[in-house]
């Protein structure tokens, strides 16, 4: 008798973050060493960018491991001030910075920009250590604010590259452990000629095949993965 499809909850994986777990390859080594050579950064305020689940994330948590740093959200400028904020550590985190300027319900003009303005003014004054994280770097941030636009311009910029061959193996053999799918090396390689190279990719793909095998009841095999892509390859 043919089971039927099982009912699959959407329940969130808790990302691990620890520096263990960090693949470290020739896309992230640059923006790794400087995560690594803190507290002896020749400039406070670093900004690591790259496109989506390229790893920035994960290095501003390890960072936070090692600094104590206070991951800053965009709601927290509604309900204090910059001063308020500055007393609270000595060092910081703005994750998706680019999110922060974009726009703001509660607030108009450039309040988000005054405030960041004033929150750099501080931070310079007092030596607080910044890390950044965005898509772009702080010279293609959404700020009109020429004072704040010509501060900005002097962060450290660092860019974490598209995934090598290397990195993205690593990723995909852990994403499907974290999963409980056990990866063969025909699989992984039939996997990576048939996907974007893109961390982004490879993540979206291991979530759909880790979907397609539960509600099948079945292993991961290349059989499966031919089934799950359609693939009418002999």
């Amino acid at each position: 008798m043919t089971r039927p499809p099982q009912l699959l909850l959407n329940l969130p994986l808790q990302p691990n973050y620890s520096e263990n777990d960090l693949i470290v390859s020739s896309h992230n080594w640059e923006a790794h060493q400087w995560i690594q050579r803190w507290p002896n950064w020749t400039m406070r305020m670093v900004a690591l960018y790259g496109h989506h689940g390229c790893g920035k994330t994960h290095l501003a948590h390890i960072w936070q491991e090692k600094s104590h740093a206070l991951f800053i959200k965009s709601s927290d400028i509604k309900y204090f001030t910059p001063l308020d904020i500055i007393q609270r550590a000595q060092a910081f985190i703005f994750d998706d910075i680019d999110i922060f300027f974009q726009n703001d319900e509660s607030l108009s003009g450039n309040s988000k920009e005054d405030w960041m303005f004033h929150f750099y003014n501080l931070a310079k004054e007092k030596e607080i250590d910044l890390l950044f994280c965005s898509l772009q770097p702080p010279t293609h941030w959404n700020v009109k604010l020429p004072d704040l636009k010509s501060r900005l311009a002097t962060i450290l910029s660092v860019e974490i590259l598209s995934p090598d061959e290397e990195a993205l193996e690593a990723i995909l053999f852990k994403l499907c452990s974290e999963m409980g799918m056990s990866l063969t090396e025909e699989v992984k390689d039939y996997i990576l000629r048939r996907i974007e190279r893109s961390f982004e990719s490879v993540q979206a793909f291991v979530k759909m095949l880790n979907t397609y095998t539960l509600s099948t009841h079945r292993q991961l095999t290349l059989g499966l993965v031919r089934e799950a892509l359609n693939d009418k390859e002999p």
